[in-house]
């Protein structure tokens, strides 16, 4: 059988040494590779640009040494457009043939001019051919001396040919005086078919004028384009890849060995070379004369180099390629060095680490053993108080701790063991831990005795049932949480007999231990007054109602017998009687409404009711409510028939609460708003909203609690019992519905009150005050 696989925990260092050595060797290893890293990407960078700065000085180099030829060819047609034999052959074409200055014949001129071509083309061993040509017989070749196998040959004046039709023939007509030109690389022709050779030729031309400016010739210059870039190769000797292309996107390339790749046209659209020739070429309407480009393996730095800035914008590429390889050395080796260094600092880190965390920990160690010690013999740990480092300080805290939580113990059992309230805490099970002797006297049991037994032999089987979601173990709580409940039920001493009693009980997570906490308050007298206070405010507001009733009648009747028999004063008296014992009455009213609602025991009839229609009657017939306090009241229920399940009755004590507030708060000539309308989750809202002087923030948390009135001026004035939005509240809740406001201190106030809609096909409601049955959802 194979054994279990180690926990990974086990691998994680749990002293304080090991986390110090863990943590010195991986400070020592990410200063490493961040110095590492960010020496690397500094020095790729320099490197890359220390690259870039000397191919570019080198590709300059090489663009000066091609452009060396490009002139040598313009300043040789320009030399030979200037010697004497042009200018004799012209004299002397235009006397028959006979120059008048010193009587030298065409054919004289015509050998000398030949021996220049020969002696200039012995000087530059590239040039092919070199030619005088004329304008009249379609251009027609005048002198010409071609490169042979075995010399020159001086070409005889049967074999001159017509090159009008030439292109670089043509271009050379629109130049101007001291302009020359060149022709695209192409094979030389000879008599219209190509020349067998095969010989990429490349043309200088330079046109001649006569004294009034007139073009009667041209000097043309043929040479092997192919070798004259490896001449130029040969020159620079620069171990690189070089590519030199020209704008037609034919190119010759040396690599770093110095090997020299034959010559090759444009190929562009066919092939991998190709293909990065075209990404080496600008765009047209690019005209940089120099760029960067970064391919998968290599730095390719390019130099424009301008032949011909008049025509066709002849121009020359100088491409140098550096291998990204080769701009990596350095860095490689810096990496090396580093991770070595780095080794070298991890290594130094752990074995400094390791000495100074051993004599950093000694102390502790010491003072763990001695408290250890102390909490299995009782006494007193040895602590290096006397140190005046952070252990001595560590020392000395936690010998005041020790202290003050002794002191703090002493006062919790002092307030455990004389609180009148019993006390006690279960574990997770219920079972008792900890019973107070107030618990002790209350439940009429021993500590000793219900130490380790369930909580349950002190409470009904209802209890337990009603606190069962909070005995429960699945409860969530975070540590050191606290969830609870205060309820009022009935407690069973050990003997049997049952109290009333108040508990609140709380489920605490004390780091991981689930632990239940219970107060417990024997509220017998509690209880007896509540019921002699019951029975004193129902005796005393029903022998007020009787009188009450019988002098409200008695004020009724003298009022309209002696108005206009007696003075104003008399007439004021009885008016502000009557109205007293109104005030009283209602006052009355109320609160045997609220020990109805405390108690339970006020009585609903349900049934479904036109809300709309409820509503506008119920305003309508308190629009005296609103002329009393000077106001209007505007109703505004734009709904259709909307139907919900109500006491008439008690919704209309409830809306005429929210009215009447209304109309006292609201100033004399303003308007109070009723509005009704329909909610998207089937519901429907009545409002109203007044200008009076809105509800103060202060009071706003108590504004539905019994006698509550807020303390301002308007509102004393007013009156009131402060029972009217606790009796509303209660009676909204009860009919199913809620309650709610907002308010704008000085801009008045607006009370919503709503209801769940239904239709009018539902069943009405059992004579016992329940919610009737629906056939349709309400």
């Amino acid at each position: 059988m194979k054994p279990y696989p180690r926990r990974l925990t086990s691998f994680v260092p749990q002293s304080l040494r090991s986390k110090i050595i863990l943590l010195a060797c991986g400070v020592s290893l990410v200063t490493s590779l961040a110095l590492g890293a960010l020496l690397v990407l500094r020095t790729t960078s320099l490197s890359r640009d220390m690259a870039v700065e000397n191919v570019a000085h080198e590709a300059q180099l090489v663009a000066l040494e091609f452009k060396r030829t490009y002139d040598e060819m313009i300043n040789d047609a320009f030399v030979v457009s200037r010697t004497p034999p042009i200018q004799g052959m012209l004299r002397s074409a235009a006397n028959n043939q006979i120059d008048p200055l010193d009587g030298s014949t065409t054919d004289q001129w015509r050998q000398r001019l030949e021996d220049i071509f020969v002696s200039m083309m012995r000087e530059r061993t590239t040039y092919t051919q070199m030619r005088y040509i004329g304008l009249d017989n379609k251009g027609r070749e005048l002198v010409r001396v071609n490169r042979a196998s075995n010399g020159w040959e001086r070409v005889t004046e049967s074999r001159l040919q017509a090159k009008s039709e030439e292109v670089y023939f043509q271009k050379a007509l629109t130049l101007a005086r001291g302009e020359a030109y060149f022709s695209n690389v192409t094979y030389n022709r000879e008599f219209g078919t190509l020349d067998s050779d095969l010989v990429p030729t490349l043309r200088a031309i330079v046109p001649i004028f006569d004294s009034k400016g007139k073009i009667f010739g041209m000097v043309v210059i043929n040479t092997d384009y192919s070798a004259m870039l490896r001449e130029r190769f040969d020159v620079i000797q620069l171990k690189r890849n070089i590519i030199v292309s020209n704008e037609s996107g034919d190119y010759m390339e040396q690599h770093a060995d110095g090997s020299v790749t034959a010559f090759q046209y444009n190929l562009e659209g066919s092939g991998e070379r190709a293909q990065l020739l075209a990404a080496l070429r600008p765009k047209r309407e690019q005209h940089a004369s120099t760029w960067l480009l970064n391919t998968e393996n290599d730095l390719i730095y390019s130099a424009r180099l301008p032949i011909s800035q008049r025509l066709d914008d002849s121009h020359l590429i100088i491409s140098i390629r550096v291998p990204h390889s080769e701009l990596m050395t350095g860095v490689l080796r810096i990496r090396n060095e580093g991770a070595l260094l780095a080794l070298l600092l991890i290594g130094l880190s752990l074995g400094g680490a390791a000495w100074t965390s051993t004599r950093l920990t000694a102390p502790l160690l010491a003072m763990t053993t001695s408290i250890r010690q102390a909490r299995l013999s009782g006494g007193v740990p040895a602590l290096a108080i006397e140190r005046a480092d952070e252990i001595g300080e560590l020392a000395g805290a936690f010998q005041g701790l020790a202290q003050d939580l002794k002191g703090a113990e002493a006062r919790v059992r002092a307030i455990f063991d004389n609180m009148l309230d019993g006390i006690f805490s279960t574990n997770e099970e219920g079972m008792i831990q900890d019973f107070s002797p107030s618990s002790e006297r209350i439940f009429g049991a021993s500590h000793e005795d219900m130490t380790g037994r369930n909580i349950g032999l002190l409470m009904p089987e209802s209890i337990l049932t009603d606190y069962e979601p909070f005995l429960s173990s699945d409860q969530k709580s975070s540590p050191g949480s606290v969830v609870g409940v205060t309820r009022e039920s009935e407690g069973r001493r050990l003997d049997g007999s049952t109290f009333p009693m108040e508990i609140s009980l709380s489920k605490v997570d004390a780091g991981g231990q689930i632990m239940f906490i219970g107060i417990v308050r024997d509220i017998t007298e509690r209880k007896q007054m509540e019921t002699l206070k019951s029975e004193f405010v129902s005796t005393v507001n029903h022998e007020l109602r009787t009188p009450l009733t019988s002098i409200q009648a008695s004020l009724g009747i003298l009022q309209k017998r002696l108005r206009g028999k007696v003075g104003p004063k008399e007439e004021r008296l009885l008016d502000i009687s009557l109205l007293s014992t109104e005030r009283l009455g209602r006052l009355v009213n109320d609160i045997l409404d609220v020990e109805k609602i405390a108690a339970g025991k006020m009585e609903f009839y349900p049934e479904v009711c036109d809300m709309k229609g409820l509503v506008t009657d119920i305003v309508e017939r308190h629009q005296s409510l609103a002329e009393k306090y000077g106001v209007t009241f505007q109703l505004k229920a734009d709904t259709p028939e909307t139907y919900s399940i109500v006491d008439p009755s008690r919704f209309n004590q409830a809306l005429v609460n929210l009215l009447s507030n209304a109309a006292k708060f609201s100033p004399k000539g303003e308007a109070v708003m009723i509005e009704i309308t329909e909610q998207a989750n089937d519901r429907i809202q009545i409002s109203v909203s007044d200008k009076g002087p809105g509800i103060p923030t202060s009071f706003r948390d108590k504004i539905f609690q019994r006698f509550a009135q807020a303390d301002g001026s308007a509102t004393r004035m007013a009156g009131g019992s402060g029972l009217g939005l606790n009796i509303t509240k209660s009676i909204v809740e009860s009919l199913g519905g809620e309650i709610t406001y907002d308010s704008v201190e000085g801009h008045g106030a607006t009370f919503r009150l709503n209801f769940p809609t239904c239709t009018s096909s539902t069943k009405q409601g059992d004579a016992d005050g329940k919610r009737p049955e629906q056939d349709t959802i309400c």
